[in-house]
């Protein structure tokens, strides 16, 4: 047990080495979302020093489309270092540290510690991971949150657990506040573990602690979506092929664009992991760990990282 949290905390060390020296090295300025993330990390490092309502309001508002919670955690920290692209990457860096700690605790509890460290050890050495981690981008802290949704939600076991349950809440709505697509990812899993709430004998109960949970979300996220509810879906589909049309990216829907991502797929996460990924989709349907709850067998699809 002792043994694989020391390997995963040196493959962490080895990481954040890496993005101290790159960033020290690189004098590259910022660009694309990189530069606009860090502007408004230093945005709401201004709005959190006003005291007062107008300080709150300017967090809310000085984006339509990216949540505040990775640019004002960024700003917060700014109130300790110096406003500079190291302390900036440090904020990726404890994302990447919460990502590789619960993607080996969902390998552990799934099933077993080696399971988890070679899981963490894939996803710490993806050429994406390692790029995102020396660009101040929204994808890592995204890559963290989910697996920690996964793993609250795995912990919860079908909402019988009380604890897990309102904890399940608040990481939804802290990963609501930092991308969009932490929805995407994590609806299947949760839905699923509604349906076996939903089934259990004491379904009353357990349902209304899944509601608990989606209150708190609801209570944390809603002040920023609440004003961009309509707008947000077309701003996404009109980003989304702007943007691909900028970057000269195959039509929608056409053959290249259909094969686009499992092209792409060895290049982001190497070619053994992407192979790991597409076995594991092809067996989602097999027999899960038992529900500790009820001590009683379960099947169906588990919870897996992005």
């Amino acid at each position: 047990m002792r043994r694989p949290r020391v390997l995963l905390a040196l493959l962490f060390a080895i990481l954040c080495a890496v993005c101290t020296i790159w960033v020290l090295i690189d004098r590259r300025p910022p660009e694309w979302d990189h530069a606009n993330h860090l502007e408004r990390a230093v945005d709401c490092y201004r709005s959190l020093r006003i005291v007062s309502d107008s300080g709150a309001r300017e967090i809310v508002e000085a984006s339509s489309f990216y949540p505040p919670l990775v640019t004002c955690v960024t700003g917060a920290l700014y109130f300790v270092f110096p406003i500079a692209p190291l302390t900036a990457q440090a904020v990726m860096m404890g994302f990447l540290g919460l990502a590789l700690a619960c993607v080996y605790a969902l390998g552990q509890r799934l099933s077993g510690a080696e399971t988890g460290l070679w899981a963490a050890f894939f996803l710490g050495t993806a050429p994406f991971v390692v790029f995102s981690l020396t660009n101040f981008q929204l994808d890592l802290p995204l890559a963290a949150m989910v697996p920690l949704a996964l793993y609250a939600l795995l912990r919860a076991e079908a909402f019988s657990d009380v604890r897990w349950s309102l904890a399940l809440g608040v990481v939804l709505g802290l990963g609501m506040l930092t991308k969009p697509p932490f929805a995407v990812y994590v609806l299947p899993p949760f839905l699923w573990s509604l349906w076996r709430a939903m089934r259990s004998p004491e379904r009353s109960r357990r349902l209304g602690w899944a509601a608990a949970a989606l209150a708190i979300a609801a209570a944390l996220a809603l002040p920023w979506y609440g004003p961009r509810l309509f707008g947000l879906p077309m701003q996404i589909l009109s980003r989304s092929f702007k943007q691909a049309a900028e970057q000269q990216n195959p039509e929608p829907l056409t053959a290249a664009g259909l094969l686009y991502y499992p092209r792409t797929l060895p290049t982001q996460l190497d070619s053994l992991p992407a192979c790991c990924c597409s076995g594991g989709s092809g067996r989602s349907g097999a027999t899960a760990p038992p529900d500790r709850s009820s001590g009683s067998p379960r099947s169906g699809p588990s919870p897996s990282s992005p």
